[in-house]
């Protein structure tokens, strides 16, 4: 059976919501938002307490599963079955023929749902996937382009009576971060706080910053010979508990698209074409490569070269045992700074 498009799917759950499904990918706030929507068009509210069986993650016995899709619905209606997040990795030969019956005998007019809003790689996930592209439908939700979020902010605050200015909604995906779930809960609060027009004042006085954010901020005090702010961004970052090894590779990636915006520039390839050299660019705008650009204007690749190799050692001395996080990052950001020195 098909792979289906988040379009085709919607369509789908309107008009025949019968049939089994898997839900995955990397955006969790949209897998468990359409799981909510199939579950709610394939069962009448008033017949949930009959027609409707859920069982979530390790606590899932295939055999209960079987039976629920395969007992018969005394009170008529389509019935609907939901596993969520069924730990793929641990099934054996055994649980992926019982889930290969499962699917098989599932009732055409019946709903089967497989949700996984977990973002834990699963080695096993494509020989699930292998099963559904036999028996039922996948819908794979990847990860939004920069673009689509930012549409997504601007019809949200407009649902809320709320107009965002000019780039500031992109600007909230830039400070908040990518993920689609925190984003909406920051706009939940940004609407509340707000007038009738979102400013960058209100985003920098109530919406949390991300970690990447965060490191940015603190990378360009580095380079503007700031020191001491740099230093207390930091110190902010062990206070909310930030786990060293995360800041230091949001640190390296600042200076690797420092690096790759200065080679780019020397060859004139314009930014918003690096996702054809990386895919980790892929689907995102040209602004974070431009901002890098900008911090790198005045450094030679050299020195870019330097830094990158002091952070090399930091990410050596961070995997030591007996390597005090703390004082690493420190000393890194006092060495990156005496090298622009």
């Amino acid at each position: 059976m098909p792979v289906l498009t988040e379009s085709a799917f919607s369509e789908k759950i309107k008009n025949d919501p019968g049939g089994a499904f898997i839900l995955y990918g990397a955006e969790s706030y949209l897998v468990k938002v359409y799981t909510e929507k199939l579950m709610r068009a394939a069962v009448d509210k008033d017949l949930e307490e009959f027609n409707l069986r859920v069982f979530d993650g390790e606590n899932t016995e295939l055999s209960s599963v079987y039976d629920e899709v395969t007992a018969f619905s005394f009170t008529g209606g389509r019935k609907c079955v939901v596993v969520r997040d069924y730990p793929v990795d641990d099934a054996s030969d055994a649980d992926f023929k019982n889930i290969e019956m499962i699917l098989q005998d599932n009732p055409e007019e019946n709903c089967l749902i497989f949700s996984y809003t977990s973002l834990a790689p699963a080695k096993k996930m494509k020989d699930l996937l292998k099963l559904f592209d036999k028996y039922g439908y996948k819908v794979e939700f990847s990860a939004k382009q920069e673009s689509d979020i930012v549409r997504i902010l601007e019809n949200g605050a407009k649902k809320r009576g709320k107009t965002f200015e000019k780039g500031v909604a992109f600007n909230m995906l830039n400070t908040v971060g990518s993920n689609l779930n925190l984003l909406l809960n920051e706009l939940e609060k940004l609407c509340a706080y707000s007038g009738d027009t979102i400013t960058n004042t209100d985003v920098d006085a109530v919406c949390i910053k991300s970690l990447e954010a965060s490191v940015f901020e603190m990378t360009d005090f580095i380079l503007t010979g700031k020191i001491d702010s740099a230093l207390s961004i930091l110190a902010d970052l062990f206070a909310k508990r930030e786990s060293e090894v995360m800041i230091l590779s949001a640190l390296i990636s600042k200076y690797v698209d420092m690096y790759r915006a200065k080679v780019m520039r020397g060859e004139n390839i314009p930014y918003d074409s690096l996702g054809d050299y990386y895919k980790d660019y892929k689907g995102k705008s040209a602004y974070r490569l431009k901002k890098s650009g900008e911090s790198a204007q005045r450094f030679s690749l050299a020195h870019i070269k330097i830094c990158l190799d002091i952070l090399a050692g930091a990410d050596l001395a961070l995997k030591s045992a007996s390597a005090d996080g703390r004082t690493v990052l420190e000393t890194t950001l006092v060495k990156l700074w005496k090298a622009g020195a």
